[in-house]
Parts: structure tokens; C-alpha cells; sequence
């Protein structure tokens, strides 16, 4: 297995230091942190949560102010979707 590029275990220079200088645990350059593409999905999770507030927000407001429809044929749309799904997924545990 490598870790950064050098094979884990290779050399005392690789290990943490548990005697001696106590002030010296890590190698120069280790910091923790996350890396680039979980800070990432972070920011993303983040944006995602400040959007459905706006959402919320929103259509609590259009729901106070009687401005709030609902588009039957989506709403029947998606029923209907659902009953298919569902009749398949019946089917299919059933065997």
C-alpha cells in the first residue's frame, strides 16, 4: 500500500514519532483537513440546504398570501408514476 506516493511503513522517516520530542508528533507539511472534493461536497450540501430554505420561505409566504396553486396535472402526473412503480415493485418481491 503507498501513502503519498512512498510505500507505508518503508522508513522511520514516514512514522510518527511517539518518543523523544513530544512537540514533534507529525512531518513537516502534514496538516489534517479535508481534501478538495469533500470540502467540495460540502459547499454543495450547504448551497443545496440555503436553496430549499428560499424554497420554504417562499411558499410559506405564497401560502399566507392565497397565491400558493397546485398544478392537478402534475400532482396526477406523479400519482400515477408512483401506482406503476409501486404495481412493479409488488410484482417483483412477490416471486
Amino acid at each position: 500500500m503507498k501513502i503519498n506516493g512512498k510505500k507505508a511503513g518503508g522508513s522511520a522517516e514516514n512514522s510518527v514519532k511517539t518518543s523523544g520530542n513530544k512537540d514533534k508528533i507529525k512531518k513537516a507539511g502534514d496538516t489534517p483537513g479535508l481534501s478538495k472534493k469533500a470540502g467540495g461536497s460540502s459547499r454543495v450540501k450547504m448551497l443545496e440546504s440555503i436553496s430549499r430554505g428560499a424554497k420554504v420561505v417562499k411558499l410559506k409566504s405564497d401560502i399566507e398570501q392565497n397565491a400558493y396553486t397546485v398544478d392537478a396535472g402534475k400532482v396526477a402526473e406523479k400519482m400515477i408514476v408512483k401506482a406503476i412503480r409501486d404495481s412493479i415493485y409488488s410484482k417483483k418481491s412477490n416471486h
